[in-house]
């Protein structure tokens, strides 16, 4: 491994090159990840997970029973919800073009008299969820024909734009306008919420059968038919991302494939790729998606399963461009519920980025054997923003509760969208966040019995970077005389501390990188191998590390091929630096 020109220190590490050396893995093992998305579809379809048929018209009654869906995902450390808002061509929220879901009032199109998903979006963060806005792009009427409303569904007022296929009414996606118009669909919800993400479903052709030929015949421009349909759904992404994350910078965009893209030895099937013409790995590979939910909606193969879960993760990720992958789960089915917490155990050892469970019935009131036993913070996404923010202000204790003020803005503008308390250990620093708070949020009730100086906090922006943490190694100092008695102020700390440091990547023989970085005082730490183009590829550290010196060793065939530099993070260092690996 050689380095490349830098100006900064060289540490060698050669007296540890076999004492104590960590070897990364590709997800933690442990029963709990301090990073990682925990979520589950809510489905609205039907009612099946809300709300229900008995409780159309009663505003109150339906409020309080997502209320209660929403208390016990927080009880359970959830962090994500993927909130279904247009099932088929209808919606969930005021939409300018589509009419009300009738789940709400029994009739399509009749306005229910509040708004479901602005109620949702606010009553989820302030649980500490985010909201993805689930959105069917394709498949726009289930049985039948849709009846009359205001407005009117698409397939009344277009229904040269829709075929049938089976008992399904399916948006033709090699008709532009069809595309251009669900385009638009999209960016009116974008535009009038704030939700943090926005995840496509149905987004592929129903099946290789579908009936396009004559669509084909005006607008396939002389491309095989397989890859110009391919082409048609990836037009369809590409221009949904960069219309929607222009109006809402902000914005996560992601899908839910089918859980195989292509045929592996070990697990076949229905092929995303060939079978739908859903090129999802072209969608990340291009950067016009965030992440991928594919759905991997079988068993384990020790469980007796003969599509193998554990390979079809591995391959998702291996596909991933550094992007994100979520495994989607399928709980309802009786080879998976009695095995939900293998499951996040192989996503984890697999490379996965989290896991989302379908659906919301299916892990009602479900403690998945301790997995999810603390709180976890959603991964970053240093290909949108790589910037932390800046640290709270003030920390302080106050009437009982633990209080700060939000932070400055940070050199990109971005302010906090969301606060994670810890709880400190004995060497003042922590590991999970005991809480994670919206920006609006400023203060934190303490348990009982238990003082302000236990704790700290850091803030969080829209892509999940963390700042320092307030008042890092600090004590609680008396208030003074003159002040508030109620208020005790956190003190920043006197003792000057030497900046963490990194070395250059060392190769240890043919079959060992090592990388090694030293810490004057506890620090939460985040080292990061990243590719050429700036993707995460593998995370090495994410969490707090104490005082003194720390070696990583990296089997060489573990490394990804297109390795490029390293990022690190250590209290308000940020190092990145360019390297090569010799074959």
């Amino acid at each position: 491994m050689r380095r490349r020109a830098s100006s900064l220190p060289v540490l060698l590490f050669f007296t540890l090159l076999l004492c104590g050396a960590v070897l990364p893995q590709h997800a933690a093992p442990a029963q709990n990840a301090r990073r990682e998305l925990r979520g589950v579809w809510l489905t609205t379809l039907l009612g099946l997970d809300w709300p229900a048929a008995s409780l159309r018209g009663n505003v109150e009654a339906q409020k309080q029973a997502l209320r209660d869906i929403l208390d016990d995902l927080r009880e359970r450390h959830y962090n994500t919800v993927f909130f279904q808002v247009r099932s088929r061509g209808n919606a969930m929220y005021r939409s300018a073009f589509e009419p009300w879901a009738s789940e709400m009032t029994g009739v399509l199109g009749r306005d229910p008299g509040w708004d479901p998903l602005a109620f949702a979006i606010a009553e989820c963060h302030a649980r500490g969820l985010q909201l993805h806005a689930w959105f069917n792009v394709c498949r726009v009427w289930s049985k039948g024909d849709p009846p009359a409303s205001d407005p009117m569904h698409v397939a009344r007022l277009h229904p040269e734009w829709v075929q049938r296929f089976g008992d399904d009414l399916w948006i033709d996606p090699g008709i532009p306008a069809a595309r251009s118009y669900t385009v638009q669909v999209a960016e009116d919800l974008v535009r009038s919420y704030a939700v943090d993400g926005l995840h496509f479903d149905y987004v592929r052709y129903p099946d290789r059968g579908f009936k396009d030929d004559d669509t084909y015949r005006r607008f396939g421009g002389g491309k095989g038919l397989d890859d110009w349909r391919r082409d048609n759904v990836c037009a369809f992404v590409q221009e949904a991302y960069a219309r929607c994350t222009a109006l809402r910078p902000s914005l996560q965009v992601g899908s839910a494939p089918i859980g195989i893209y292509q045929n592996l030895p070990t697990a076949k099937g229905w092929e995303g790729r060939n079978a739908i013409y859903q090129d999802s790995r072209r969608w990340l590979r291009d950067g016009y998606h965030d992440y991928v939910v594919p759905q991997i909606y079988w068993g384990l193969v020790r469980k007796g399963s003969k599509i193998d879960f554990e390979a079809l993760v591995a391959d998702w990720k291996r596909g991933a461009s550094g992007r994100q992958v979520f495994p989607g789960i399928a709980a309802y089915k009786d080879n998976v519920q009695p095995w939900l917490a293998d499951h996040i155990d192989a996503a984890r050892d697999r490379g996965g980025d989290g896991v989302v469970f379908f659906r919301y019935e299916h892990v009602k009131g479900n403690a998945l054997g301790g997995r999810f036993d603390h709180v976890a913070i959603p991964p970053a996404m240093p290909w949108r923003d790589a910037l932390r923010p800046n640290p709270p202000m003030r920390l302080r204790g106050e009437n009982g509760s633990l209080a700060w003020d939000a932070p400055v803005a940070a050199s990109d503008g971005d302010v906090a969208s969301w606060y994670a308390v810890y709880r400190r250990d004995a060497h003042g620093g922590s590991d999970a966040p005991v809480a994670l708070l919206p920006a609006s949020q400023l203060r934190w009730t303490l348990p009982a019995g238990i003082s302000a100086d236990e704790f700290t906090v850091t803030a969080l922006d829209a892509f999940w970077n963390e700042s320092a943490t307030a008042g890092a190694g600090a004590a609680i100092a008396a208030a003074d005389a003159a002040g508030s008695p109620a208020e005790e102020i956190v003190a920043a700390p006197s003792i000057p501390v030497f900046e963490p440091r990194i070395s250059t990547p060392q190769a240890a023989g043919n079959d060992l990188v090592l990388l090694g970085y030293e810490l004057g005082q506890p620090e939460f730490v985040r080292l990061r191998l990243m590719d050429s183009n700036g993707a995460e590829s593998l995370v090495l550290v994410d969490g707090w590390q104490g005082t003194g010196t720390h070696v990583i060793g990296i089997e060489r065939d573990r490394l990804p091929d297109d390795v490029r530099r390293y990022f690190f993070e250590a209290g308000d260092l940020r190092i990145i630096m360019d390297f090569t690996i010799e074959n």
